[in-house]
């Protein structure tokens, strides 16, 4: 009797220990699906990017939903792509529950930025608030302030990173020297008689360095001097006229005057007079005659004429020439 009764207890036992363990693994069970949870609850995407969402705690079917699909959308797998700067919710249903991940779209203003020395350039990063730092890879390239305005220090290369949230956003920067063989360039106009002197004749070869980039080329008087796409000047009329030549949105200039003596060509009798002038400065003009037998010029330009024969009358403007055949009867 004692015997049965022994193992009576010992199956009250069992079935005891059992129900324990069912009503543990229950408690398991519940206590899981109370900690269903997203892998992120607050994120910040970059304009283009995507990251993907996870349900953690439960293998229930999950069903996505974008509150502003036009600043992100969100795949039947949780793939969130940022769509337009900005933010938005991504809604995740699981069963009786509703999950939340607040979603901001970031964009920088510029991606890729070119600058001569000295130059400044204001980044923003759209999207975010005023909690943003910013810093530069190499200083001694480029310097960025507190509220993004990048300072061009040397020529090279430098990143500026802008951090949002944890999220660094960059932007690269090329600091370049855009120069020209000439800075400025004295050509005549109409001109019969060849020189030698550098940079003069009627035409003027420009060539910029500095940049693998297109050179693109535009003159401020067309009247005055033209310029075609390799950069070759061609004088027109006399004046200023300033060249530019634009590369990735840097710039160089070539300042070019243009000269015309009033004649080129001249013929006058013995004792007659002329009066030739410079068209296209108001420089001071030294005048004088390689062969005052023939004919002289005072510092008016007034030519007169003295013998019969052929003299050259010379107009120097700064270190340039022009020259007026004078023919004597």
């Amino acid at each position: 009797m004692k015997k049965r009764l022994r193992y009576i207890a010992y199956a009250l036992t069992g079935l005891a220990l059992f129900a324990a363990i069912l009503i543990t693994k229950e408690k398991i069970s519940a206590q899981a699906a109370g900690k269903v949870y997203l892998n992120e609850t607050d994120l910040t995407l970059e304009l283009g990017h995507y990251r993907t969402l996870k349900v953690n705690g439960t293998s229930q079917k999950v069903t996505w939903k974008s509150a502003n699909t036009k600043a992100a959308t969100v795949t039947s797998g949780g793939k969130v792509t940022a769509m337009g700067w900005g933010s938005t919710k991504i809604y995740a249903y699981v069963g009786d529950k509703t999950l939340t991940c607040k979603v901001t779209i970031v964009q920088m203003n510029k991606k890729d930025i070119t600058l001569a020395p000295k130059g400044t350039y204001q980044l923003t990063l759209w999207g975010a608030d005023k909690n943003v730092t910013w810093k530069s890879s190499n200083t001694k390239v480029a310097t960025v302030s507190d509220d993004g305005l990048v300072t061009a220090v040397g020529k090279g290369s430098a990143t500026i990173t802008a951090t949002f949230n944890g999220k660094n956003i960059t932007s690269n920067v090329n600091v370049i020297e855009l120069t020209l063989n000439h800075e400025s360039a004295v050509l005549e106009y109409d001109g019969k008689f060849s020189l030698t002197r550098d940079g003069f004749g009627n035409v003027i070869k420009l060539s910029a360095s500095g940049t693998k980039d297109k050179v693109t080329w535009t003159t401020s008087d067309k009247k005055v001097a033209d310029v075609d796409s390799n950069g070759k000047v061609t004088a027109k009329g006399p004046g200023t006229a300033i060249i530019t030549a634009t590369a990735n949105g840097l710039k160089a200039t070539c300042e070019v005057n243009v000269l015309k003596i009033s004649k080129n060509e001249l013929t006058l009798k013995k004792g007659e007079t002329y009066s030739l002038n410079v068209l296209g400065t108001d420089s001071d003009i030294n005048w004088f005659s390689n062969k005052n037998s023939v004919a002289t010029v005072d510092e008016n330009g007034l030519v007169t004429a003295k013998a019969p024969g052929t003299a050259k009358i010379i107009a120097e403007v700064g270190d340039k020439l022009v020259r007026c055949i004078v023919t004597v009867k």
